[in-house]
């Protein structure tokens, strides 16, 4: 009689199975109803952009800021950003993910080939009567070529300062600056949080006005009249410090500066400001105060600083909760142990969502700011000049009840604008901790 094995024995002659994929990512192919029909029709010898022009006009349709596509080892996957989320749409064969490709080249004006190095490119192109400007951007990757395309919807960014969701304290100090326009504007955020927008907004007060307006970016996100806009081209040797050395030949009232990225940039763009023009630009910070941190590191002396910044946004953007279907309920436990963490007293009700047909079945529908408006006062200015730390100066606005970021956030919150859910994904607010005032009660 043969010897059984026991039944824990392994056999290494089989590999052991992968576990089952968890939570696999939802494919929502009706975003993308225009694509998919195109590829199923015959193919018209005469029509060779009809893939990506139904492609566009999804995206389009969608409200869709960027359309990604990812090659991968089953084919082309075709994805959409809408209010900040990835959205996978589909996933097309090869061949077909192929000439999508292709066509979206050729529409762009690039070569159609195999690519070795990253491109870029822009066009335009008709939809529903509206002109819309497309940026993209390709690169060689393991199973193809890798696009995205930004989707530069005019309207998007024609927005003025009353749209963006200011709240009405904070929208009066930044009416008060536009009243008296001094010094240097700066906006802060991580990438992806409006603040062109924010800028651009600005813009659209500026050109109302007998004033020359110029600007520099990288890039140009939408052309507005009235206004001169300079295109950043770092192999040409026109970087953003030598674009704001061209701007102060050209005799500017308002001077624009997309990005304050590097020493250089900061010097120059401190350089243009204290010749007693207001400049305006974006800086990378996670709040208000810690963007006097940053420009100290660019190499700026306190002296500097305090001498030539006058006002200081913070921003992030959130979804907003879609009226027809968001409801009220009690907080999750998550969402208290998140409060607390936060140090924000604890909430009896809030909002979440819950998703129908108006919404798609997200339950968010468009995107709103949250804001944190620190006008410079000359107490601010003379802690900046002793070398004050961030900790110091948030306390001291703090006594002065100056409104965070976090507060204005949770009031959104309170509102039924946005979700506790949507402010714990964005992050950026659990280091408050006992310096923003907890919400005011319900509204």
């Amino acid at each position: 009689m043969s010897e059984q094995k026991p039944s824990s024995a392994v056999s290494h002659d089989t590999p052991p199975e992968p576990p089952p994929r968890e939570n696999p990512r939802e494919l929502r192919i009706d975003l993308v109803h225009d694509l998919l029909e195109s590829l199923i029709r015959p193919r018209d010898p005469g029509d060779g952009t009809a893939h990506a022009e139904a492609l566009l006009h999804d995206a389009y349709r969608e409200r869709a800021s960027d359309i990604h596509l990812d090659p991968d080892s089953s084919g082309l996957r075709v994805r959409f950003r809408v209010d900040g989320v990835v959205l996978d749409a589909a996933i097309i064969a090869r061949k077909e993910g192929r000439r999508l490709v292709n066509q979206l080249k050729g529409m762009a004006k690039v070569d159609p080939v195999a690519m070795f190095v990253p491109e870029e490119a822009r066009f335009d192109f008709c939809i529903d009567g509206r002109t819309i400007d497309f940026r993209v951007e390709l690169a060689p990757c393991l199973n193809g070529d890798k696009i995205t395309v930004r989707v530069l919807e005019p309207r998007r960014v024609q927005q003025r300062i009353h749209q963006l969701g200011l709240a009405k304290p904070q929208l009066l100090r930044i009416e008060n600056w536009l009243g008296n326009v001094n010094g240097m504007f700066l906006v802060a955020g991580p990438t992806g949080s409006g603040k062109t927008t924010t800028l651009y907004a600005l813009l659209h007060e500026f050109r109302l006005l007998e004033r020359s307006v110029i600007t520099v970016e990288d890039p140009v996100e939408c052309q507005i009249n009235g206004v001169t806009q300079i295109q950043v081209n770092e192999s040409r040797g026109l970087t953003f410090s030598e674009g704001i050395k061209a701007m102060l030949r050209l005799d500017p009232d308002y001077m624009l500066v997309g990005e304050v990225r590097d020493a250089a940039s900061a010097r120059a763009a401190l350089d243009a400001a204290v010749t007693g023009r207001t400049l305006m630009s974006t800086l990378h910070s996670r709040d208000a105060v810690s963007a006097v941190t940053v420009l100290r590191n660019f190499g700026l002396t306190d002296h500097e600083i305090a001498s030539v910044l006058s006002m200081m946004v913070t921003q992030r953007l959130v979804r907003k909760l879609c009226p027809a279907c968001r409801c009220e309920e009690r907080p999750t436990d998550l969402e208290r142990r998140w409060l607390e963490a936060a140090g924000v007293p604890p909430l009896d009700r809030v909002w979440h969502s819950v998703g129908c047909d108006a919404c798609r079945g997200l339950g968010f529908i468009g995107r709103t700011g949250v804001f944190e408006v620190w006008p410079l006062e000359e107490d601010d200015h003379a802690l900046i000049l002793e070398h004050t730390g961030e900790n110091v100066l948030r306390d001291h606005l703090g006594s002065r009840g100056h409104r965070f970021l976090l507060t204005d956030a949770l009031e959104k919150v309170e509102a039924g604008v946005t979700s506790l859910s949507e402010l714990r994904t964005m992050g950026g607010f659990g280091w408050f901790r006992s310096r923003s005032p907890g919400p005011t009660g319900p509204r």
